[in-house]
């Protein structure tokens, strides 16, 4: 199933997606790696003001080339970075802030799989390379925060129509990329069994 949401999304509208379903989103994304989740996860915790509120929102996974020319911020190319190496911070992360969406490649681990489906949390996966179609959906780039991260940055964008997104981690427990390594490893077994 194809579905276009604009943010905030709702818990109830996480989870009636399912694993499979094409999804384009519209409204803000902030762009959060690794280190400015446990920036975050820190500053939550020690009640310190944050830039963003996440709550029913979306972060992405991703790198980014934008440049400040003449008071507005230009971005010239972004694309979904591999989640494992945020893995760590994942879970706490998303209880914390409720987030509802996670924008990446490659997938996340049990832990992070666990979180979603108790607080209802979806992870929408981009296919890599595919920096073009991301980008094209972006309508501004509105605001950077944490500098001194340099590539870890936060960064808030606006979009219209970002994806397609598959959902491949879904509220419910259901992981594509699970079923997939599971696919892998028995059909590994058998080419053994022939050799």
């Amino acid at each position: 199933m194809e579905r276009n949401i604009v943010l905030p999304m709702t818990e109830k509208t996480v989870r009636e997606l399912k694993l499979g379903d094409i999804v384009y989103l519209s409204g803000e994304v902030i762009q959060l790696l690794a280190p400015a989740h446990q920036r975050a996860i820190e500053y939550k915790k020690a009640n310190r003001d944050l830039p963003f509120d996440l709550e029913n929102m979306a972060i992405y996974h991703s790198y980014s080339c934008i440049e400040e020319c003449e008071g507005s911020l230009h971005c010239y190319y972004l694309g979904a970075s591999t989640s494992a190496g945020v893995n760590p911070y994942e879970p706490e992360f998303i209880k914390l802030f409720k987030v509802r969406a996670i924008i990446g490649k490659g997938g996340m681990d049990q832990k992070t799989l666990e979180a979603m489906k108790e607080t209802g949390c979806v992870y929408l996966a981009q296919i890599g390379g595919c920096s073009q179609l991301s980008t094209q959906g972006l309508e501004e780039t509105t605001e950077i925060f944490w500098e001194d991260m340099a590539a870890n940055r936060g960064i808030k964008h606006r979009f219209d129509h970002l994806g397609p997104l598959i959902v491949g981690m879904d509220a419910h427990g259901n992981s594509l990329f699970e079923n997939i390594a599971e696919t892998v490893c028995k059909n590994k077994e058998k080419i053994f069994k022939n050799l």
